[in-house]
């Protein structure tokens, strides 16, 4: 201060007090008032990027005339402004190449529905910090924003599921008949809980065994302690038995139904009989509480019903 009032007792002085004054109190105006760069300036350097986004719905507000929603570069990539002037690949923000929150954060600025449907934290690709652009491309060529259209994004981290799809009985993935998002719902954190909801998922596909039954088979409807329902029995991406069934018949009845019974009553020569020549309506029946078949005897030979030993109706 004392050298500012000797330099301001002349003219020359104060002259230079002024410029002082004016850099100091200017500079921090300027830059809070610096707009971010605008589309076009990105696309002097970026050209053509601006076309990969036109098939879908990332499409530049400025290429509009009167956007819904603005989506600029800025939108996505952060620190643009200090990127004009240093145009280093550390000074611009590539979601990306970031976190998975990270990613997630930049990403519901617009996709509000993520965090009303409470995916991300509680759904296992979160858990995982894995990043949006695992699964989905945003300069693309054409309009869906999925890496591919079967969902095949998905088979290099669920290893099991892909080895399931090569067995000898299984949900035609390969084949293109489906896609995992057939029957995974992964925006949803409902929608990631077995048993009941799983069984709906089924049941779209398979109504012949949806029901409803006079006599169902609890087994079906997810009873049991795992909540499992249709996965109870079958092996949804794939087996080495008929039907996707995780093991053979007779075993996997077994697992509920005691054996020792069964097998004193089936002995002789039933003894080699699977269980659904005569089950035949496993899944609910309209007839029958043990789930026979009205033509079993005709069909297996002898009258089962007549001696005693069956009825359809316990």
């Amino acid at each position: 201060m004392r050298l500012l009032r000797a330099i301001a007792g002349n003219a020359a002085g104060a002259a230079i007090v002024l410029v002082v004054m004016f850099l100091s109190d200017s500079s921090p105006a300027r830059s809070q008032t610096t707009d971010p760069p605008t589309d076009s300036t990105c696309l002097d350097c970026h050209d053509g990027l601006n076309r990969s986004l036109e098939p879908g719905p990332h499409r530049l507000g400025s290429e509009y005339s009167q956007p819904k929603i603005v989506v600029a570069c800025v939108s996505c990539h952060a620190g643009a402004e200090m990127h004009v002037d240093n145009p280093d690949r550390e000074t611009i923000t590539t979601p990306a190449e970031l976190a998975g929150h990270e990613a997630f954060v930049t990403c519901t600025q617009c996709h509000l529905a993520h965090i009303g449907l409470d995916n991300y934290g509680f759904d296992v690709h979160a858990v995982q910090e894995m990043n949006c652009t695992k699964c989905h491309r945003i300069h693309v060529d054409d309009k869906p924003l999925l890496l591919d259209d079967r969902a095949e994004y998905c088979l290099p981290c669920h290893q099991e599921a892909a080895t399931g799809f090569a067995r000898a009985s299984q949900h035609p993935v390969f084949q293109g008949n489906i896609t995992c998002l057939s029957c995974h719902r992964v925006i949803k954190r409902a929608d990631n809980r077995p048993g009941y909801d799983l069984a709906a998922i089924c049941r779209g596909c398979h109504p012949a065994e949806a029901g409803p039954f006079p006599y169902e088979h609890e087994a079906v409807n997810g009873y049991s302690v795992a909540e499992g329902g249709c996965t109870e029995c079958h092996n949804p991406h794939g087996s080495e038995n008929d039907h996707l069934l995780a093991q053979p018949t007779v075993h996997l009845c077994r697992r509920c139904h005691a054996p020792v019974g069964h097998i004193t009553a089936h002995g002789g020569i039933w003894a080699d009989y699977n269980c659904l020549v005569c089950h035949t309506d496993i899944h609910g029946s309209f007839v029958s509480n043990r789930f026979l078949d009205p033509a079993m005897a005709a069909r297996v030979g002898g009258d089962c019903f007549r001696t005693g030993c069956h009825a359809l109706i316990r």
